[in-house]
């Protein structure tokens, strides 16, 4: 819920939600869209925690999430809608976060990018630099936004050229501007 609330995205609590399978604990959810539509079409996706499942198999704890999504119903709410994919750009730019705050606030920059429609990867369930950075290479990004702990308390953020290695800070109330400008 912290990082839905970072999102500033709406959601509602039910503490009578039941989904059907009896190995999930603690956690279930459902997604619906809002609109008159979304509400006769019914939920999205769903899901829930299952850390239990390792034990009912004949293991350990392991803890787990998963959920599915309804096909069928997405695309159905999308024709209604007149939704349309767009054909995809090649990023050239990876947002590496590391820490826990950095993390959270990575959710809200990488919604700005998407609304700004400029196309970017990144590795939210990476924890290491080193991981993150071996895949910005494979991705062979020019540019890469470093945000870690420092800079999600500073309210900036590294930007690595990876063509000739420099890097510089940004402000994050003046990244989208500043990554339009070198894009």
């Amino acid at each position: 819920m912290e990082f839905l609330d970072e999102l500033q995205l709406p959601y509602n609590l039910d503490p009578y939600l039941v989904r059907g399978l009896d190995y999930y604990t603690k956690t279930v959810f459902e997604v619906f869209e809002e609109s008159e539509e979304g509400k006769i079409i019914g939920a999205l996706a769903g899901g829930g925690r299952y850390d239990n499942l390792g034990k009912i198999l004949g293991g350990g704890d392991i803890p787990g999430v998963g959920g599915a999504g309804g096909v069928e119903r997405i695309v159905e709410l999308m024709k209604k809608k007149q939704i349309k994919f767009q054909r995809e750009k090649k990023p050239k730019i990876f947002l590496v976060q590391i820490g826990e705050l950095a993390r959270k606030k990575s959710l809200k920059l990488l919604e700005e990018f998407r609304k700004e429609n400029i196309p970017i990867y990144e590795a939210i369930g990476k924890d290491s630099l080193k991981s993150q950075m071996k895949l910005a290479d494979k991705f062979a990004v020019k540019y890469v936004l470093i945000f870690g702990q420092q800079e999600a308390l500073n309210d900036e953020i590294l930007l690595r050229d990876m063509e000739i290695g420099k890097q510089k800070k940004l402000k994050l109330k003046n990244l989208i501007k500043e990554v339009k400008k070198i894009l």
